[in-house]
């Protein structure tokens, strides 16, 4: 396992939509990435890793999703391969921070209750209902891997004040 470099704000594979990727191409290399994304996430206490994050053009992510009634439980680890979301209900606004921003926190919109469709790490096709914080981060993760980015979301008005805060943090990133 390894601990992977991170892509940072500016670097245009964060920028693609990605493309479907099969299974079977994938497969045989989801043993080492996997463990390398996970020990790569939760070294810097994210709950998520889209593979365009780092530097991979595969359309498919990894969410380490904490337990809430034990900390030091591992995370429900969720593998999504070309993931679509197929519905989207309700709305809050909330803060979110990313890994490719270090540092960079604003409130941004997100459905409340989703449905996703996913294959996981074993090729086999998930729909899943998710709420809450799991419903965040698959909408977090899937916007990476359609080149978008959490402070895209952002209220207009407050988009001058985050590329301030973007300028100041970004000489700290690697």
């Amino acid at each position: 396992m390894a601990i992977l470099r991170i892509t940072k704000y500016g670097e245009p594979i964060l920028r693609q939509k990605l493309k479907p990727i099969k299974y079977e191409v994938l497969a045989p290399l989801l043993p080492k990435l996997l463990a390398d994304m996970e020990e790569t996430c939760l070294a810097v206490h994210g709950v998520g890793l889209a593979a365009n994050q780092i530097g991979l053009d595969y359309r498919m992510a990894v969410i380490l999703l904490p337990n809430p009634d034990d900390e030091d439980a591992p995370p429900t680890r969720y593998v999504i391969i070309n993931p679509v979301i197929l519905a989207k209900r309700g709305e809050k606004l909330e803060e979110e921070g990313c890994l490719s921003l270090p540092g960079l926190w604003a409130d941004v919109k997100r459905a409340t209750d989703i449905t996703v469709k996913y294959t996981d790490e074993n090729g086999v096709e998930q729909v899943k209902r998710a709420r809450g914080l799991l419903a965040k981060a698959f909408q977090h993760e899937v916007d990476h891997l359609d080149g978008k980015l959490f402070v895209d979301l952002v209220d207009p008005k407050l988009k001058p004040e985050v590329k301030k805060a973007i300028k100041k943090l970004r000489p700290n990133w690697d």
